[in-house]
């Protein structure tokens, strides 16, 4: 029961336009019928993080729970370890471990990261100009060339 809040909460919380919520036509989000999926949810997480670091450029790190899952009222339920989602944040390459004395649970952006947010703007955005350019390559028929036609003598001498 409380996974279902928090991945209600990780919905409501979601970037606008990150294009994982269905939109209702009067502009407000609207409630989809089908939960989220577990990649929905980390890419949710992963944006949140991404915005909250980005955003508060002027602090050099922020603690994951207190400074970015509170905030956006993201809660973790009960059963669910914290260190599933820290190593969703960190592996992505995105975001890193701040390492030394009483800096245990911090967050600072990558390089990466930085440069991620500057050119798209949220990793939503990033999710869905990779999507729209892995369907562009599937659908583009006209760079393909044929491959060359089988020799018409035979290979092995048999006639």
């Amino acid at each position: 029961m409380k996974s279902r809040q928090a991945i209600k909460r990780l919905k409501s919380r979601g970037t606008k336009n990150i294009g994982l919520l269905a939109q209702h036509p009067s502009g407000g989000p609207r409630q989809t019928e089908n939960p989220l999926s577990v990649k929905e949810a980390e890419a949710i997480l992963i944006d949140v993080s991404l915005r909250e670091l980005y955003n508060n450029g002027d602090k050099r790190d922020l603690d994951f729970v207190h400074d970015i899952l509170e905030p956006n009222k993201i809660m973790i339920p009960q059963g669910q370890p914290l260190e599933s989602f820290w190593d969703i944040i960190t592996n992505t390459g995105l975001m890193q471990a701040v390492i030394g004395f009483g800096k245990h649970g911090r967050l600072t952006l990558t390089q990466e990261g930085y440069q991620l947010m500057n050119r798209y703007g949220s990793y939503g955005n990033f999710l869905q100009k990779k999507h729209a350019k892995i369907v562009d390559a599937d659908t583009n028929i006209e760079d393909v060339t044929p491959p060359p036609p089988p020799p018409k003598e035979p290979m092995d001498g048999v006639h």
